[in-house]
């Protein structure tokens, strides 16, 4: 492009020649102009969308952080239900069944503490994201427990039949024929060691001859007379960690390895042994360890006969029986 310049003194325009090094140095400030504006232009548009791109993922940073929380605070409410459904087991099923509950010890049992992720703990949000770890291990470990706590319960139901015929659940003497009670269950003075002693049984009186009932279905184990005070006894193991035993029979029905149903004659009231009269004393075992006959037989008696019992059990004489 040609330039001209106006001389004052021809009044005139003359066109203005420019050197080698002049056109060299304008054309470089000329390029040195565009390549800055077109770098400003450049900055600017990369900051605009760097803004863009960075607002964008802190949203979305927030939107799982959001996310996250929502999870961990169903999770707390599921492991609640779980809580929840462990202590109906523990409280109801395992109770109607007649089965320890399992320890808290086995309940609360941890899967390990937060130090096997922390290596989270380098991100920004490490602290929620191993939160939300240990949430979903904690609830996956009760999930199993309680699954495998059912599947014991579902089996149980399944036997439920012949673990309900196992369970003593009748009186071994029938209401009309006892007289009264003699020792009950429980702590009392030993009427010939002369010390307080664990009475492991209750002590029916009934005259002599008066029908014994097995209490619940069951296998007979010893059958006769046996050294330790009860004369002639019967055994029976019911199965399901039920035993029941009937001391100072004057006569014996059965026979070891005999199979007997809930309500078969087993044997006849009597006074063999250690015995100041006629009476039964029957005890009733779980797994192993005595516990009070009454809790075992009282579904078996209608309002007014169960009154009765209670007022017979209130006049029962501790120190009747030697055993």
């Amino acid at each position: 492009m040609e330039r001209y310049k106006f001389n004052r003194q021809t009044l005139s325009y003359q066109k203005i020649d420019l050197t080698g090094r002049q056109k060299l140095f304008r054309f470089i400030a000329f390029s040195g102009l565009a390549i800055l504006t077109a770098y400003g232009l450049l900055l600017l548009r990369d900051g605009r969308m760097h803004s863009l791109r960075t607002d964008r993922l802190v949203a979305q940073q927030q939107q799982v952080t959001y996310e996250l929380n929502l999870m961990n605070r169903d999770m707390e409410q599921y492991e609640e239900l779980l809580n929840h459904m462990a202590f109906n087991d523990d409280h109801i099923y395992r109770v109607y069944f007649e089965v320890a509950p399992w320890s808290s010890t086995l309940r609360t049992a941890g899967v390990g503490g937060s130090n096997r992720y922390g290596w989270l703990r380098q991100h920004k949000y490490g602290d929620l994201l191993i939160h939300s770890y240990m949430n979903i291990e904690e609830i996956e470990r009760k999930l199993v427990l309680q699954s495998t706590s059912f599947d014991q319960v579902i089996e149980m139901a399944g036997s439920k039949e012949e673990r309900m015929a196992a369970r003593p659940a009748i009186q071994p003497v029938s209401m009309k024929d006892l007289t009264r009670f003699g020792s009950p269950f429980g702590m009392r003075f030993h009427p010939i060691l002369k010390v307080m002693r664990l009475h492991e049984g209750i002590d029916l009186t009934a005259p002599r001859g008066t029908p014994i009932y097995a209490t619940a279905d069951g296998e007979v184990l010893q059958a006769g007379y046996r050294a330790g005070g009860f004369g002639k006894k019967i055994l029976l193991d019911h199965g399901y960690g039920y035993q029941t035993l009937y001391g100072h029979c004057d006569e014996v029905l059965v026979e070891p390895g005999q199979m007997v149903r809930r309500g078969e004659i087993i044997g006849r009231v009597g006074s063999t042994g250690l015995s100041k009269s006629p009476h039964l004393h029957y005890e009733v075992h779980v797994k192993g360890h005595p516990v009070d006959p009454i809790n075992y037989y009282a579904n078996d008696l209608s309002t007014e006969e169960y009154d009765r019992m209670i007022e017979m059990l209130a006049e029962a004489d501790s120190s009747f029986d030697i055993n």
